[in-house]
């Protein structure tokens, strides 16, 4: 499949597409040929769609990059949810939280709206972004999927990516945290009309339909830069938690960073979940699983070389820094 020779005309191609398809977008290109390298386009928009709209399109060649790293094969022979695993009773169903209509796209970012978010703000819009999300998929299930025959039997996880604050990558998982277990107790949190947004979504029966959650807030471009080939015009600044309280501070030249493809995704399991699905088959060094009981009770796994929360790419040229990715 040719991701990169333009289909559309210029104007219409995604901003990060075309950062893409730039003299510095080549290391990215060699990480993406990887990732789409068996990926079926079964209705012939995928290049179109990933040309033009970019998140969502990346966001489904970096899960089938993982799926394919865990052993997990895909059945492409069914139309949905986006990915059917051949060989384990799961599926999953890929989205992004994306920005509210009136916000800054993170595409349109500048050191000046990053360092102007208030960061309880920022947490409110991406739980609201992410809530958004997973009730729309949750929907998805109960008018559409759950009456396919193939999905008998078969657990249904959505797989979030955040894109919602122009700082997504810095964000975490704490607001993910917050809208399906409700650490805190807050119960609801407002949106800005003053609708109720209710939290602790896992901490009752409504969304049983849903096995687990799979997210990332740094499967982004930032990403395929981590893992390419470029040079050190390219550095890192990420940030580490070990142990679930140790706090890794990284600063560091491309040549010396290391990030693997499953670092910064996260599993949540539903312990109200009428299918349940063995959280096994997400394990993996890179991927911190939080896995609840109906009590409350939580059992959280950690990396040996500290769960990746952040990390942002600075890209150096002459004469100014530029933030080139999360």
């Amino acid at each position: 499949m040719d991701l990169f020779t333009p289909i559309v005309e210029e104007e219409k191609l995604h901003k990060n597409f075309a950062r893409t398809i730039s003299r510095t977008g080549g290391g990215v290109r060699e990480v993406l040929k990887y990732w789409v390298d068996g990926f079926t386009d079964r209705d012939g928009k995928f290049v179109r769609e990933f040309q033009t709209t970019y998140n969502s399109s990346f966001w489904e060649l970096y899960l089938f990059a993982v799926l394919k790293h865990l052993g997990i094969k895909v059945d492409f022979t069914f139309a949905s949810p986006d990915f059917v695993a051949a060989d384990h009773p799961c599926a999953i169903e890929a989205t992004i939280a994306g920005h509210a209509a009136d916000a800054v796209a993170e595409w349109e970012k500048t050191f000046e709206v990053i360092l102007s978010q208030d960061p309880k703000e920022a947490i409110n819009q991406t739980t609201i972004r992410l809530a958004n999300a997973l009730r729309a998929k949750s929907a998805a299930y109960q008018t559409k999927y759950s009456v396919l025959p193939h999905m008998a039997n078969r657990a249904y996880v959505v797989a979030i990516s955040n894109f919602a604050t122009p700082n997504f990558y810095m964000m975490g998982d704490t607001a993910l945290q917050r809208l399906l277990y409700d650490p805190a107790g807050e119960k609801t949190i407002a949106k800005a009309n003053g609708a109720p947004v209710p939290l602790g979504l896992f901490r009752n029966d409504g969304m049983a339909h849903i096995s687990g959650i799979l997210y990332s807030s740094v499967a982004s471009f930032g990403k395929a830069r981590a893992l390419g080939p470029d040079g050190d015009e390219f550095n890192f600044q990420a940030g580490r938690e070990r142990n679930g309280h140790e706090r890794i501070s990284i600063i560091a030249k491309k040549s010396e960073y290391n990030e693997t493809l499953t670092d910064g995704l996260r599993y949540f399991s539903n312990p109200f979940a009428a299918t349940r699905l063995d959280a096994q088959l997400f394990r993996d060094d890179g991927i911190k699983r939080y896995l609840g009981e109906k009590d409350g009770k939580m059992l959280i796994t950690c990396s040996p070389e500290g769960d990746l929360d952040w990390r942002q790419v600075i890209h150096l040229v002459p004469k100014q820094t530029q933030i080139q990715s999360g």
